[in-house]
């Protein structure tokens, strides 16, 4: 999956010569946690946080204060406090790249550029509706838990089985290194048969620890 297909396009920007105080409105009135600057053309030159607010003046953010600091606040500009040249991704990076990157760096969010133009912005909250998408859980079905061994052979025995009883895979995840010999398998299926494929799964040999349906434990 890549970031094009989960991202915000066109997101809200600043430019380097607007206020700290702008800066943080648009934050607070679009519900975000960053905001990217650009420049005349879209170029992306940096990214301001909250938190970058919030370190060089707290009461700004936190609301208790409308002294000094908010005067501050108007009389700053952005390109004092951004974070120049920030990390970002392409359009066709993969999700996968994406997420390790905010792992190893602790960043909650990356400008998406194509051609040195800002396109987008992809978040932690992305990746984990990308998440929830990739497991199927907007979709009626039923999720079932089973373990298998790590022979290639039985994952393919499951999949004749399902495809024996014309069971619609809604999602599949694979855990290979649930044990030495073992792999832990999670799928959510569809289909008129389901008794009959719990029954054949069984029989294959497949360990199944939990059955689901629409979230509730059958």
């Amino acid at each position: 999956m890549f970031v094009k297909l989960w991202m915000t396009k066109d997101p809200v920007t600043v430019k380097t010569d607007q206020s700290v105080a702008e800066a943080n409105l648009c934050l607070q009135e679009n519900r975000i946690r960053r905001i990217p600057v650009v420049d005349d053309t879209d170029q992306l030159i940096g990214i301001v946080s909250r938190e970058d607010i919030f370190n060089v003046m707290p009461s700004v953010v936190d609301g208790s204060s409308a002294g000094s600091q908010s005067l501050f606040a108007e009389s700053t500009k952005v390109s004092e406090i951004m974070t120049l040249s920030p990390m970002c991704v392409e359009p066709m990076t993969s999700l996968e790249t994406v997420a390790k990157r905010m792992r190893k760096h602790k960043v909650g969010g990356m400008p998406v550029v194509e051609n040195g133009l800002l396109v987008g912005i992809i978040t932690e909250s992305d990746i984990f509706l990308a998440f929830m998408e990739i497991l199927g859980v907007n979709q009626e079905g039923v999720r079932i838990e089973m373990i298998i061994s790590n022979n290639t052979e039985d994952f393919y025995i499951i999949l004749e089985i399902l495809k024996r009883y014309r069971i619609s895979i809604l999602a599949i995840t694979l855990h290979n290194d649930y044990g030495q010999h073992q792999r832990l398998v999670t799928m959510k299926i569809r289909g008129d048969e389901l008794d009959s494929t719990l029954n054949a799964l069984r029989k294959s040999g497949a360990q199944i620890n939990s059955i689901q349906e629409e979230g509730s434990a059958l």
